[in-house]
């Protein structure tokens, strides 16, 4: 008999016990999660009439893997509010609406940007340098820093780049690699010689219209996925340790006995991977331990018909590098999406960099931000304080040779598979993606095999 042992029950995991559900003769499939919920980084709260988003809110239709996993599973898509879309950057107390076409990090639009007061005359002529600036013709890596500061230059990168990528992917821009975070503008400088001639001629920009939620929370995603596998998830099972044996493998989970697999998916960070695999293969454990991550903190603040002496006509605002303390970015959240809070009621929810701080210190921050960028000083309604330790991958320089050294190995571990948002994409549809890819190739190894290696 075969069975497949999922360990991690997030959304990767998830998706992975889906698509092998939808063959029409599936292994025994066994989701392991060591925690007492599902969805890992996607966690929805409600609250009279208030709901929470404290991971991700929205993703992205431009890649197809959510919308077409929700129009299986008969979730219906909500769209941002389209009147108030756009985003603000903050300097000091001043709010200054980021360029039109800049959500995707690359400027899709010369004149909003040339007309931005955040630019000054010489940044704006140095931005418009880029159509002639030749492109790089080695293929060396390159960090996220140097190459949009190649192509527009360091006041544009510091200005405005800077603080979108904080709100995207958080981490240190010097050490984040162009060709594994964003391999799609370097092919638009390979192929145009110029980002901002390759986006108007593909039209490829990231925009506000791709973006969708869905009305009960994202958590509805992970409660539709968990029913069509209920009696095969186990939760508060840690899994301590897995071992290769010549018909199959051997799960360890604590405080448990044992299980018994033909195969395997690994659908957690690429540190908790390590911490399991040490007696399978010692280079697999260290590369998966080359693989930096990054924490965060969101902290909800909900507050009762309290009004904000500047418009709520955005989804949030941005805070770069250059200003003091932790804050990152703030998503007003009932400006963004409806029935986020009640009618009259406004939601906010800020992102501070890192978790080290207690609990007086991020609502002390949360709420000096609130005051600086909006004028408001009330007293909140609720607050709510969600940490993510160790949870968004950073794909560092050199990255890309790295998943290519961790595929090489793992093909070496027959029935042993990664799924996880390390490996190429960190959103929502990459993770759902990298899930059903490790399915696909659970089943097709089967296929190839139908002698098993299980019994009972």
């Amino acid at each position: 008999m075969k069975r497949v042992v999922i360990v991690g029950g997030g959304i990767t995991g998830l998706a992975a016990a889906w698509a092998m559900r939808q063959t029409s003769a599936p292994p025994e499939i066994v989701l392991l999660e060591k925690s007492n919920r599902l969805g890992g980084c996607i966690y929805t709260e409600y609250c009279d009439g208030f709901l929470m988003e404290h991971g991700p809110d929205v993703f992205l239709t431009r890649k197809h893997e959510a919308d077409q996993l929700c129009e299986a599973l008969g979730l219906p898509l909500q769209k941002p509010n389209q009147d108030q879309r756009g985003v603000y950057l903050r300097r000091g107390r001043e709010l200054y609406r980021v360029p039109e076409g800049m959500s995707g990090l690359v400027p899709g639009k010369v004149w909003p940007l040339i007309s931005s007061p955040l630019l000054s005359p010489l940044g704006k002529l140095r931005v418009l340098a880029e159509l002639v600036i030749p492109p790089k013709t080695d293929e060396t890596d390159e960090s996220v820093a140097h190459f949009f500061s190649r192509r527009f230059g360091k006041e544009a990168f510091s200005t405005l780049i800077e603080p979108l990528l904080g709100g995207l992917a958080g981490g240190d821009a010097n050490r984040l690699s162009i060709k594994a975070l964003m391999p799609h503008v370097l092919r638009l400088e390979s192929r145009y010689g110029s980002l901002l001639l390759g986006i108007s001629r593909e039209s490829t920009q990231e925009t506000t219209s791709s973006l969708r939620s869905l009305s009960d929370g994202l958590s509805s995603l992970v409660t539709a996925l968990a029913s069509v596998n209920a009696d095969n998830i186990r939760l508060a099972h840690e899994v301590t340790e897995i071992k290769q044996f010549a018909n199959g493998w051997e799960v360890g989970i604590a405080e448990q006995a044992p299980l018994q697999a033909t195969d395997i998916i690994l659908a957690v960070p690429a540190w908790s991977a390590a911490k399991i695999t040490g007696s399978v293969n010692p280079e697999l454990t260290r590369l998966l331990r080359t693989i930096a991550y990054r924490s965060g903190t969101m902290v909800h603040l909900a507050y009762h018909r309290v009004s904000s002496p500047r418009a709520l006509d955005a989804y949030g605002h941005l805070v770069g590098h250059s200003e003091t303390g932790s804050v990152a970015a703030c998503t007003w959240s009932s400006v963004k999406l409806t029935g986020r809070a009640p009618k009259g009621d406004l939601l906010f929810r800020v992102y501070l960099r890192g978790t080290d701080l207690n609990d007086d210190a991020v609502l002390s921050q949360a709420r000096t931000e609130m005051a600086l960028a909006l004028g408001i000083t009330a007293e909140p309604l609720f607050t709510r304080i969600h940490r993510f330790p160790a949870a968004l991958p950073q794909y560092t320089l050199g990255h890309a040779g790295r998943i290519k050294q961790l595929r090489n190995k793992i093909d070496s571990c027959e029935g042993l598979f990664l799924a996880g948002n390390y490996l190429d994409g960190v959103g929502i549809p990459d993770c759902i993606r990298n899930g059903m890819h490790a399915a696909h190739c659970t089943l097709h190894r089967h296929k190839k095999d139908s002698s098993g290696g299980l019994e009972g």
